[in-house]
């Protein structure tokens, strides 16, 4: 099977699994929403911060050296699966002890043993990681995408059944849990039939990957600051109950780029690292993986902006509406942060984890500063920081490492975006002028909008972004040659 034909047969497993997924979430936070107070999300979300700022540390960075080196020995491998293990210990260790410390940071009681119960992901997180990580660079989605498949059902089945015993926030640590420990336990017994780790380390032979995983680990942990300042600073200085409202409405508005972004970033990168000495081949694959994301993703998030008013209610319910202004703010920043994202995996594919590290420094020297500022006029104010941050930010993007990675010139890299975005605010705002004084109950016209502006949009796409409708036809017909 040929590379692309290999990125396709992923993208259909991975899409799958996704779909699956992201359904079952929806649903949850459609039931948890009616469960659950603000402040126990707020809570929630300040432990959710303190467990991924940590996991970070207890991968070292290695996963993705693994997938980037094309020749691993079974020496190497089994160093690096016992420093693993190793360090998921250490974390949870480390995180158990920190629980008191944040509590008393926040001044929030309930945070301690909500972090002590979930300290213990991170030693079950490192029993399987390493084999999750072998079935990606393998490419080996169909097997990947079944086991997330079987843990999300079941960890949404335990979460749900929680929140309806009247756990509060401890339904949703208890479903971490459930989660975690399904899927790893998974990928172990599915890994150790090809993979069975030697009781051996050899520190020389793991340098590269700890050399190229002291960058990654740098640069994903000043990222994380960056995306989780807004969630650090407002639980501090606004309180659990307005980080709660801010917390679910930025979970619901960022998830469509969340699942959407990865589908293609998690096939595309085995494959832009096997072509990594080829710039030429390297710009048309990156060039067409930032079309295919604004495709999907700017229709998306329009739509989400046009029907806030109606979407908010009906997803979260009445006691929500207050944020309204805040989705849609955050639907605009969402939209054109799921364009700069993919960069990290060019970046990657060139083994060049060094210039990640340094772009996410100089974002991490500027963040804390505009969320403070905005954080003066609450929780909207600190949005609408967040998406003026976000213009500026565009054209640095091209010109700081998509122009040095694969040469695409200004041209190049803005008219791939600028064709949806021209297709969706014609088709959307023909739509909306009809639609606009037009009365109808929330939900039918969230519907008809939808599907009447989205087939419209296919429309104008065949004549202004034809490559990327002719690649769904692709997809769908199996005519892929390279």
């Amino acid at each position: 099977m040929n590379l692309k034909n290999q990125a396709i047969d992923g993208a259909k497993w991975t899409l799958l699994s996704t779909g699956v997924r992201t359904t079952l979430q929806l649903i949850q936070l459609l039931i948890l929403a009616r469960f659950l107070s603000a402040e126990d999300f707020g809570v929630v979300a300040i432990v959710m911060v303190v467990i991924g700022f940590s996991q970070l540390f207890m991968d070292m960075g290695i996963s993705n050296a693994i997938i980037h080196k094309q020749n691993i020995t079974d020496k190497q491998l089994s160093s690096l699966y016992w420093l693993n293990i190793l360090s998921g210990l250490v974390m949870s260790l480390i995180v158990f002890m920190s629980s008191s410390f944040v509590a008393s940071f926040y001044n929030e009681d309930a945070i301690k043993p909500l972090i002590q119960l979930l300290s213990l992901s991170f030693f079950i997180s490192a029993i399987g990681n390493q084999y999750r990580i072998l079935l990606i660079k393998g490419m080996n989605f169909n097997t990947l995408s079944k086991v997330e498949v079987i843990t999300a059902i079941v960890s949404f089945i335990c979460t749900v059944t929680f929140a309806v015993q009247g756990l509060g926030a401890y339904s949703l640590v208890f479903g971490a849990l459930v989660n975690v420990s399904i899927s790893n336990s998974l990928f172990f017994m599915i890994g150790i039939r090809t993979h069975k780790p030697k009781l051996e380390y050899h520190h020389e032979e793991i340098k590269y990957f700890l050399k190229f995983g002291l960058y990654q680990m740098g640069q994903n942990s000043i990222v994380y600051f960056n995306n989780q300042f807004d969630i650090i600073l407002i639980g501090k200085l606004l309180g659990a109950e307005v980080l709660g409202i801010y917390s679910l409405t930025k979970q619901l508005v960022m998830r469509p780029s969340q699942v959407i972004n990865p589908v293609v970033t998690k096939v595309t990168f085995p494959i832009m690292s096997k072509i990594q000495g080829d710039l030429i081949r390297l710009k048309f694959v990156y060039l067409k993986i930032i079309n295919y994301l604004s495709s999907i993703n700017f229709p998306i998030y329009i739509l989400m902006f046009i029907l806030a008013t109606e979407l908010v209610p009906f997803v979260l319910g009445e006691k929500w509406e207050g944020s309204i202004p805040i989705f849609q703010v955050l639907a605009i920043y969402a939209m054109l942060r799921s364009t700069t994202n993919p960069a990290g995996t060019l970046l990657l594919s060139r083994g060049r984890a060094d210039i990640g590290f340094w772009w996410s420094l100089g974002e991490f020297s500027l963040m804390p500063l505009i969320i403070y500022i905005g954080s003066h006029w609450g929780i909207l104010g600190v949005s609408i920081s967040l998406l003026i941050f976000q213009i500026m930010m565009l054209l640095s993007n091209w010109f700081f490492i998509v122009k040095k990675m694969c040469e695409a010139s200004f041209v190049e890299y803005f008219s791939v975006q600028l064709k949806p975005l021209i297709a969706v605010f014609f088709s959307m705002l023909f739509v909306y002028l009809i639609m606009n004084n037009i009365e109808l109950n929330y939900l039918i016209r969230i519907v008809i909008f939808s599907i009447t502006s989205l087939s419209l949009y296919l429309i104008v796409s065949v004549w202004l972004n034809r490559s990327f409708i002719q690649e769904i036809k692709n997809l769908i017909m199996k005519k892929n040659k390279i």
